[in-house]
């Protein structure tokens, strides 16, 4: 009997942690961090940028290990809230950088803090980053900890829309978010779920970037009137505290692995992420000594043991060939840009609503005009019909348009962003032309 209730034990957990493996929070394929750069061109001072970072000493303790100590909690409709308390201080907090103190996230009774089992975390020393994911909706804070019942301390929330695609500023140009580049956290982590399934596919890889960090001395700065300030490139929105010379890489930094790095020596799941490496790039998101990060497999369904991946796998797997700074290059990603520290939020993404299309026959010609009608949006949008870009307009809430093919659906989004309207086929004719004068009628006769 009691070899029975172990093994009734034992299924209840596994069934746990099926139900609880999902796929990893992902914006749209439209996002930058899905854009395949195997043909992307390099900076053309990719060689020496990256000669002078290998001379500063290269990946944090000089070679390429993983981080296994993010949690990314997934948070159902009814999860608790907890209040951002601002840490340390109210003039410490990150404003108008993050969503201002009192906002409410979900808070999962069984969340965990980055490297920690639970809610507690010494945010006066670390940096305590609690990532949470509620349907299109992805919270990450940072120096977290929680305060009381209902409360969270943190000096970031930065809350992102996982069904949008943003600008090339992100939240907002010289803005930060939990992490120093401005980035968003969980999408450009990698979880054991996810290299799973690459395995299973033939040259299979993650499809997205992967975060990377470095320490401060390694990341680039430049001299403004005699005076060293950070930089940053695309598609990061931030600097945090870079120190290093002109030289060598910056924040932003979107980097490949080399064509003809030998990946077929390593273990399979291994491949996976050296294949991401090659095909989607690493990007310099924070400061820090351990280069990688993933997800921990605290939530997901396999294990990064059962995978064969170690923290040091990238450096001890295969001695002959370790991942080193300079197998990779430097992509071109655009001119850096000097930090000034002076956040401007770009607009919250707001989806248009209640559009309303219809078929108009105007003039004495019956000239046919398609009209649009809704309510919401930024100000500005893009008028899609099908999948044509019709026009790109000031917000008015109406536009007119000469008409599609019958049955065309039309589209009113938040302008260069996937914000959109529900689709709306135009409805039924209209006529808008002069009325006609009342018919005459006789005295006495019936006017029905």
């Amino acid at each position: 009997m009691a070899c029975c209730r172990r093994l009734f034990a034992a299924l209840v957990l596994l069934l746990a942690a099926a139900a609880q493996a999902e796929p990893p929070p992902r914006f749209p394929p439209g996002a930058v961090w899905h854009q395949d750069i195997r043909d992307a061109p390099l900076h053309p001072d990719s060689a020496a940028m990256v000669a002078t970072w290998v001379g500063l000493g290269g990946f944090g303790y000089g070679r390429m290990q993983i981080d296994f100590s993010f949690h990314v909690v997934r948070a159902g409709d009814d999860a608790p809230l907890r209040t951002i308390l601002a840490y340390p201080s109210a003039g410490s907090y990150y404003s108008p950088d993050c969503e201002a103190p009192g906002t409410a996230m979900p808070v999962p009774a069984d969340a965990a803090i980055e490297g920690q089992a639970g809610l507690a975390c010494d945010n006066a020393n670390g940096d305590c980053h609690l990532l949470v994911v509620q349907g299109s909706r992805l919270y990450e804070a940072y120096r977290a900890n929680a305060s009381g019942t209902g409360g969270l301390q943190a000096q970031c929330l930065a809350v992102w829309r996982l069904d949008r695609t943003y600008p090339a500023s992100n939240r907002g140009e010289h803005c930060t978010s939990a992490d120093a580049a401005g980035f968003p956290i969980a999408p450009l982590l990698f979880n054991a779920d996810e290299v799973h399934a690459a395995m299973q596919q033939a040259d299979g890889d993650l499809g997205h970037a992967i975060r990377f960090i470095l320490p401060n001395a390694r990341m680039a700065t430049t001299l403004v009137g005699g005076v060293r300030r950070p930089v940053y490139v695309r598609p990061a929105s931030h600097a945090g505290g870079p120190s290093g010379p002109e030289g060598t890489i910056p924040y932003g930094a979107r980097l490949r692995l080399r064509a003809d790095f030998p990946v077929g020596l390593y273990p399979p799941a291994a491949q996976v992420i050296l294949r991401t490496m090659q095909r989607y790039g690493i990007v310099l998101s924070d400061g820090g000594n351990i280069a990688l990060t993933a997800e921990s497999d605290r939530y997901t369904e396999h294990t990064w043991a059962s995978l064969g991946i170690t923290s040091r796998v990238f450096d001890q797997a295969v001695p002959a060939a370790p991942v080193r700074a300079q197998d990779f290059a430097v992509l071109d990603t655009g001119p850096r840009i000097v930090e000034t520290y002076d956040c401007v939020r770009n607009p919250e993404l707001v989806d248009p609503y209640g559009l309303v299309a219809r078929t108009l026959r105007v003039g004495s010609g019956r000239r046919e005009l398609t009209s649009l009608a809704w309510q919401g949006g930024a100000e500005r949008v893009d008028i899609h019909a099908g999948t044509e870009l019709v026009a790109m307009v000031d917000n008015t809430g109406a536009f007119t348009a000469k008409p599609r093919p019958r049955g065309t659906p039309w589209r009113v989004c938040s302008a260069g962003t996937s914000a959109c309207s529900e689709a709306a086929a135009p409805m039924s004719d209209r006529y808008l032309h002069a009325p006609k004068a009342p018919r005459k009628t006789l005295p006495g006769r019936n006017q029905d």
